[in-house]
């Protein structure tokens, strides 16, 4: 069957094939990239790979689809009494271990003790070697062991396995039946048909189970797959759990008119790259209405915080990852399709991007009151918003903190915070800091780690940010039993060490003014980037008080 494409959509479709075709593998029909400085095999790119190139070519490119297909297959979990049913294997890792107890027998509040109580053995056992001159160098190997025997005993969400790969490639494997299901072979029918049911079970009874949240792109994946591979194979169930779910994600979002990965291009991105299928596939009127709103509520939402002489948002983001949004996110490829050539040709191949194969198949609708905001000059402008965030290795009882962003945004700097975040992820930026120099735009960023550099899920670190114009005020309290460095992370052309002397720190387009008792060090953390240290002793709050004056011509 052949898939009728706009010219920018053919324009992305050809660089995401083009790009992943350079890491597949003939001989396993699998895709490599390269993440972090590694290589990596992933399946979920090597179903973006076998979808782009249907949509190319059709029945030219079908014996390197159904090789891919078959490979991806064979990689899916398949227990229906484990945890990650229905999942799919990150090829170059172990499959995940089965589970000491039931997951049926467990509880969300079971669950969240569990990870409360290693991370106290944990604190516990660092604190016990260190007091043991014969171990004290020993550490940091004893606990990566200590660690690595716990992931071979115990399946951990986005450690052994990944939940969200049901939603990715459930994805693909919809469009591959909607489209092409007259060109595939009736066994590979069969199997596609087969793995559905196998995703479907597992991702049902995940949402069931409340044992790992889903964040909001994921939500919205699993209420349209619900819908769609339950009016495909006539599952009355799967229908009514795609309107529940979808019901309570408008009540949700309409709470506070924010999604819970409020302003994140990333997360955001993939939100508005989803809702797109409602309106094209859906026959449930009501979630195509609830679909509707939502896309239109969230591309107003990130017109809030967008800057577009600069081409980026205002954080804060409690879940971020790249602050240039031209490496981690498919903003600028909606953008792209969503204003046309004309208005918006900036479409950088960014690691998101080879997602286009199956963004192009939905259908997409920018507010035309909203077009002028991403397209007109930055006018200054200060924003306040409120949201719930979700924090996936928190208390479930209490995991939906409400939070406020508060963003400065002038056509030259732009500076946010965030107040009220219990958040453990890694991925969380409550201060967030833009501005141009004459060789580009430099950026910071507000972290936490552990000594060893590790960031994820923490329990916890309090840290508030309040903004004004281009002033900051930072507290930050932690409650980890072992040490947590705080750190300022700067990127800008041009940085070097001797930025950070004196009481004021002149960075090329931006002097900056920094106030703290706490001592702190300053380290190089890659080309033009650095990173200023500062260690965190538990329940003492910190406090850092920080000012910006952009500099012209520098």
């Amino acid at each position: 069957m052949q898939v009728s494409l706009s010219p920018q959509e053919r324009t992305l479709v050809d660089a995401a094939v083009s790009h992943l075709l350079s890491g597949y593998n003939p001989q396993t029909g699998l895709v490599t990239e390269v993440m972090e400085g590694a290589p990596y095999r992933s399946v979920r790119n090597s179903m973006y790979l076998a979808l782009g190139l249907l949509i190319q070519e059709g029945s030219a490119q079908l014996p390197t689809a159904l090789k891919i297909c078959e490979a991806v297959l064979d990689l899916q979990l398949l227990n229906p009494e484990e945890i990650w049913h229905g999942t799919f294997r990150h090829p170059d890792d172990p499959p995940p271990p089965v589970c000491p107890v039931p997951f049926r027998d467990l509880t969300p509040r079971a669950r969240y003790m569990a990870d409360v109580a290693w991370e106290k053995i944990t604190d516990r056992f660092s604190a016990d070697l260190q007091e043991n001159p014969a171990l004290r160098d020993l550490a940091p190997e004893v606990l990566s062991q200590l660690r690595r025997s716990l992931l071979r005993t115990v399946p951990v969400a986005w450690d052994t396995y990944e939940p969200n790969l049901r939603e990715f490639i459930g994805m693909t494997f919809a469009m591959l039946l909607e489209h092409f299901d007259t060109l595939l072979p009736e066994d590979m029918l069969r199997k596609l048909e087969a793995s559905v049911r196998a995703l479907m079970d597992g991702a049902v009874s995940r949402v069931k189970k409340s044992l790992t949240p889903l964040n909001t792109n994921i939500r919205i994946m699993y209420v349209f797959l619900a819908d769609y591979f339950g009016t495909r194979f006539q599952e009355p169930a799967w229908k009514a759990e795609a309107l529940r779910e979808g019901r309570e994600l408008e009540k949700e979002y309409l709470s506070l008119h924010a999604c819970a990965e409020f302003n994140s291009p990333t997360y955001c991105g993939v939100d508005l790259s989803t809702l797109g299928f409602f309106r094209r596939y859906s026959r449930n009127e009501e979630l195509v209405r609830i679909m509707n709103s939502l896309e239109e509520g969230i591309w107003r939402d990130m017109a809030d915080f967008y800057n577009p002489d600069m081409r980026a948002f205002c954080g804060p983001y409690s879940r971020c990852y790249e602050l240039d949004m031209s490496v981690h996110t498919c903003f600028y490829d909606l953008l792209y399709l969503t204003l046309g050539e004309d208005l918006f040709p900036w479409h950088p191949f960014s690691i998101e991007s080879v997602i286009a194969p199956l963004t192009v198949l939905g259908s997409y609708k920018m507010p035309e009151d909203v077009k002028p905001r991403f397209l007109s000059p930055c006018r200054e402008r200060q924003v306040t918003r409120s949201f719930r965030e979700l924090s996936e290795r928190g208390d479930p009882d209490n995991n939906q903190a409400l939070c406020t962003a508060h963003a400065f945004i002038s056509p030259d700097f732009m500076l946010g915070g965030m107040s009220g975040s219990r958040n453990t992820s890694y991925q969380l930026h409550t201060l967030v800091a833009f501005w141009r120099t004459n060789q580009g735009i430099g950026t910071l960023k507000l972290l936490r780690c552990l000594e060893d550099g590790e960031m994820c899920h923490l329990h916890y670190v309090d840290i508030d940010a309040q903004t004004e114009d281009r002033s900051a005020h930072v507290r930050a309290v932690s409650h980890v039993g072992r040490p947590v460095l705080l750190f300022l992370e700067f990127e800008c052309p041009g940085l070097n060490s001797d930025a950070f002397a004196g009481d004021v720190w002149h960075l090329p387009g931006l002097d900056l003014s920094l106030r703290t008792s706490l001592p702190l060090t300053v380290k190089p953390a890659g080309e033009k980037v650095y990173r200023v240290y500062f260690r965190l002793e538990r329940d003492v709050p910190a406090d850092l008080a920080l000012s910006f004056t952009p500099v012209q011509g520098t």
